[in-house]
């Protein structure tokens, strides 16, 4: 990736889907839905910046730059961080940052941190999100059960017991260099290999063409009776998505049958290398039947708690 150019990607869905809980090795139907950014199931942490708030952050294992919205900056009045060009989902844009002499969340506490200025509604109201460029090293640990805030702690110095769990190895090879600071884990989604970006910060999971073809996806109709949904980038832009039904997904030794996904060939998944390899970014819709889903940056390990 060029110097000096982030990666960052997040949606506001028209129409957006999650799933319900499925136990592990089973497979389970998950067609529930959702619409309104309130329901996007996302969990957030409280983050002070400067010293003020507590804000509403979700965290986007999906993204090495951190956004904050655009009326808080102004409240705060941070200082100007010059402009940069950031990859979303739709395409590679020219966007404003400011700089937070200190941001803070539990293990978290970073000063002159850069933020990306988002567009609030394009987030679905949240105050901001963190990225890995703050994140790394850390561990998160996102209870979907009691739907609590997501715990932000330093590694472990020994590797913790799965217990019931699944753990994944979420750490890219040495070819990979590209997924650097990303979550990217192998899976099978009806005897096909895919790569999977584990994105925290999405609502829906989104899978490419490759995929879509591959796995034999069909097609659904949304609540509203259309095919397609809206996906918005944190500055407002758009690109349209269709709507279908992934039959199978198999994490480990976890199944899930009838995933909802949005389809299509977007910026991100050419920049990662994607394009014509099947791949998806799984977002909490499937994260959220789990219980726990505890994320070590450090180790890059994904560990999944039924």
């Amino acid at each position: 990736m060029p110097s000096g150019e982030l990666t960052r990607r997040t949606m506001a869905l028209s129409g957006l889907m999650t799933a319900g809980f499925a136990p592990a090795v089973r497979a389970q139907d998950a067609p529930a839905f959702a619409t309104g950014a309130e329901r996007r199931g996302l969990l957030t942490v409280p983050v002070r910046v400067n010293d003020q708030g507590p804000f509403a952050f979700a965290i986007d294992s999906a993204a090495n730059a951190s956004v904050i919205a655009g009326d808080l900056a102004a409240r705060l009045a941070l200082a100007d961080g010059g402009e940069v060009t950031i990859h979303t989902l739709v395409a590679p844009e020219v966007a404003s940052t400011v700089l937070a002499a200190r941001l803070r969340t539990g293990a978290l506490d970073v000063r002159d941190a850069r933020l990306v200025v988002a567009d609030r509604q394009a987030m679905g109201g949240l105050d901001g999100l963190l990225g890995t460029d703050l994140l790394a090293g850390l561990r998160l640990v996102l209870n979907f059960r009691r739907r609590t805030r997501i715990d932000v702690t330093r590694p472990r110095r020994h590797r913790e017991p799965g217990g019931n769990g699944v753990r994944l190895n979420a750490r890219a090879t040495v070819g990979e260099q590209r997924f650097d600071g990303l979550l990217l884990i192998d899976a099978m989604a009806r005897r096909v290999r895919c790569k999977v970006i584990v994105d925290t910060g999405a609502g829906v999971t989104i899978i490419n063409t490759a995929l879509a073809v591959r796995a034999q996806a069909r097609p659904m109709v949304l609540p509203d009776g259309t095919r397609l949904s809206r996906i918005l980038s944190p500055t407002g832009s758009g690109a349209v998505a269709e709507a279908m039904i992934l039959p199978e997904l198999q994490l480990g030794g976890v199944r899930v049958a009838r995933i909802p996904v949005l389809v299509g060939d977007f910026h991100t998944f050419a920049i990662w290398g994607l394009a014509d390899r099947p791949a998806m970014l799984l977002g909490v819709d499937v994260l959220g039947l789990f219980d726990t889903v505890t994320i070590d940056l450090q180790r890059g390990e994904l560990i999944l708690d039924p």
